[in-house]
C-alpha cells in the first residue's frame, strides 16, 4: 500500500546520513533527518546532533522509498580504497616480504653469531693452553 507516510530508508551517524540524504536530493526524492535515543525516533523541533551516541535516521515518503532504497543500496559497504591485508597485491608479495625480513634479520645477527664463536674458540683454546 502506497501511502504519503515516511518510511526509514537510511540510519547511522550524522556525515552518514547527511551524505545519502544529498544523493537522495539529486534523484529529487525529498528527506526527512530525525534522531534516534534509546526510546526511539524523535521527533521534536529542539533536536541536537552534539549529543555522543546518537543515530540519526533519514526518511523518505513511502512512495518513493523503493527508489531510494535501490540508490541507496551500495551505501552502507561501500568498496574500500585503502591497501589491507587482505588486498591481492599485498597476498602476491608475501614471499617477498619474508625474505626480505630474513635478510635484514641475517644483517642484524650476524656480527652477533661472529662474535660468539670467536669467544668459543678462544674459551676452548684457554682451557688446553
Amino acid at each position: 500500500m502506497d501511502d504519503a507516510g515516511l518510511r526509514e530508508v537510511f540510519r547511522g551517524d550524522l556525515s552518514a546520513v547527511e551524505m545519502a540524504g544529498a544523493i537522495l536530493e539529486d534523484l529529487g526524492i525529498s528527506t526527512h533527518k530525525r534522531w534516534e535515543d534509546a526510546g526511539g525516533a524523535q521527533f521534536m523541533a529542539a533536536e541536537t546532533a552534539m549529543v555522543p551516541g546518537r543515530t540519526a535516521v533519514l526518511f523518505v515518503p513511502s512512495i518513493a522509498y523503493a527508489e531510494a532504497k535501490e540508490a541507496l543500496a551500495g551505501f552502507d559497504n561501500p568498496e574500500p580504497d585503502t591497501v589491507s591485508e587482505l588486498s591481492t597485491e599485498i597476498a602476491a608479495n608475501r614471499g617477498k616480504r619474508r625474505g626480505m625480513a630474513a635478510v635484514i634479520l641475517f644483517i642484524l645477527f650476524a656480527p652477533l653469531a661472529i662474535a660468539l664463536i670467536s669467544l668459543l674458540v678462544v674459551v676452548i683454546g684457554g682451557l688446553f693452553h
